[in-house]
């Protein structure tokens, strides 16, 4: 059943939701710009050992609910590596990288110095993503939304998946477009060098 919007939409809400539903069916982070690397199946995952971190920067407000609507900021996870991936359920590369990223919070684990928190950009909020765990068997992941999209517009972003990884002291220390392949084994090892 189709969402009925109960708020008047402007254009810019117009193009953005046109824009995701063409994104989410070419399978592509943007309609603004190509897949870097595209397969038939869309965007090919990227090895983390292929990606270099850049200078710590400060992070934008970022605020997004959990699973009880409780407001969430990354300062929740400081002293962690913080792994932040913006996603949705209808992004065919999203959905891809989703496993990978629950066998990287299973890995980080045991150190414990690792936090994996995908915030889901769907309208639906935690039921929708709820739902999408319960269908794919994703366990282990917290469930983090921000049905407003203010981070993609606060990091000045118009796709997904879109990651940030932030170093301890909550600095943006590596941003990547696209997907990741986070579950090879040496991920947690340069997670940790990245953050020094």
């Amino acid at each position: 059943m189709p969402q009925i919007l109960s708020k008047p939409v402007d254009r810019r809400a117009l193009l953005a939701n046109g824009g995701t539903l063409l994104a989410a069916w070419l399978g592509c982070k943007s309609i603004l710009a190509p897949c870097r690397a595209a397969a038939e199946d869309g965007p090919v995952a990227v090895p983390l050992s292929s990606l270099r971190p850049h200078a710590p920067r400060a992070v934008p407000d970022m605020r997004f609910a959990d699973g009880t609507g409780a407001v969430r900021t990354p300062a929740d996870w400081r002293g962690r590596i913080v792994v932040l991936n913006l996603w949705a359920t209808w992004c065919q590369p999203c959905v891809a990288e989703m496993p990978a990223l629950a066998a990287l919070a299973r890995h980080a684990a045991p150190g414990g110095d690792i936090a994996v928190l995908p915030v889901s950009v769907d309208h639906g909020g935690a039921a929708t993503v709820r739902r999408f765990y319960a269908a794919h068997g994703v366990a282990g992941l917290p469930i983090l939304c921000d049905p407003q999209m203010a981070i993609p517009a606060a990091l000045h972003e118009d796709g997904v998946p879109v990651t940030l990884v932030l170093d301890r002291r909550g600095r943006e220390i590596l941003r990547i477009g696209g997907p990741v392949l986070w579950d090879a084994p040496d991920v947690p090892a340069l997670l940790r060098r990245m953050a020094g």
